[in-house]
């Protein structure tokens, strides 16, 4: 299973749904399935086209999560057993703009 490691931006986009407990329930369930298998269907894991070293998951239909994986094999595919540097949490749209 990979680490999580969370970036400040990732700390600073959780940070607004701090009273939104039904939002923060969806965070942890994705957060736990992307530690638990990077690739579990209910993600739907994107490569995100801007940022060569970026991909992201779904958090619902309004919201993506946005990380790294810390290494990468050397055919240059992730290595997902390593550690994920958590990047970003906001909207679908801003996400792939901006996804670090």
């Amino acid at each position: 299973m990979p680490e999580l490691i969370p970036s400040r931006k990732f700390l600073e986009d959780v940070e607004k749904f701090q009273s939104d407990a039904a939002m923060r329930k969806k965070i942890a369930k994705t957060l736990t399935l992307l530690e638990q298998s990077p690739f579990h269907p209910g993600l739907h894991v994107e490569r995100i086209v801007n940022d060569p070293k970026a991909w992201s998951v779904r958090i619902d239909r309004r919201y993506r999560l946005s990380f790294e994986p810390e290494k990468f094999l050397p055919s240059g595919n992730p290595d997902w057993s390593a550690s994920i540097l958590l990047l970003r949490l906001t909207g679908h749209d801003a996400l792939y703009k901006k996804p670090r």
